[in-house]
């Protein structure tokens, strides 16, 4: 009768369910806990991506934007300085617009650099490029001087270009402003070179009334 007991016993067990048997194993305990380990890592490893590309995409605005504030820190000191130095009546049209159009970009550019901690005070370099600014449009005849500024205006676009692929979704629509205004300038500078100051002066002022 025991022998019988002993039986059936053995039988029931070898009649159990594959996988009831399978899940009492400590292997496989030890799987679903590497399985488990992995679906983790596969749910969380892209929000930690992406929490790093958003940290690197704000790091290259602010360095960007940072650049771009004291480049607008130097153009207001540079073309303020040679405003106060025209005596031609064009040249006076021209810069006077052109600072104009400065002092309206510092009050647009104020908040978000406020809210970027970005100081709007001329640094070092900023100070320096406005005096060298300054005698290169005493000293250099004055259209290659435009040549040059407008060359350079123009490679320094095709920088702040990226400004809007690294905003956030607060300052994209700023991050676009910023590079018209830069696409302005050159439009500017290229009817100075044509002496087409008045033209120059609208352009400044019509780009003020449609951003106020």
């Amino acid at each position: 009768m025991s022998s019988n007991i002993q039986l059936l016993h053995v039988e029931s067990r070898s009649n159990q369910p594959a996988m009831l048997r399978l899940s009492r194993s400590p292997f496989f305990k030890m799987g679903s806990r590497y399985m488990l380990l992995c679906f983790f890592l596969l749910v969380s490893f892209p929000a930690y991506c992406q929490t790093n590309i958003d940290s690197d995409r704000e790091k290259e605005f602010l360095k960007l934007f940072d650049k771009e504030v004291q480049n607008r820190a130097f153009a207001i000191r540079s073309m303020s300085g040679i405003a106060e130095k025209a005596e031609k009546e064009g040249d006076k049209i021209f810069y006077d617009s052109w600072v104009e159009f400065e002092t309206f970009l510092q009050k647009k550019y104020k908040p978000f650099a406020d809210k970027h901690g970005l100081s709007q005070e001329a640094r070092g370099t900023a100070k320096a490029q406005a005096f060298f600014g300054e005698l290169a449009s005493d000293i250099l005849p004055k259209r290659k001087f435009y040549k040059s500024m407008l060359n350079q205006t123009k490679a320094y676009l095709e920088k702040l270009k990226k400004l809007p692929g690294y905003a956030d979704e607060e300052d994209v629509e700023f991050a676009h402003f910023v590079v018209a205004q830069e696409a302005v300038q050159i439009k500017a500078i290229e009817f100075r070179i044509k002496g087409k100051n008045q033209e120059a002066a609208d352009l400044f002022a019509d780009f003020i009334n449609n951003n106020k």
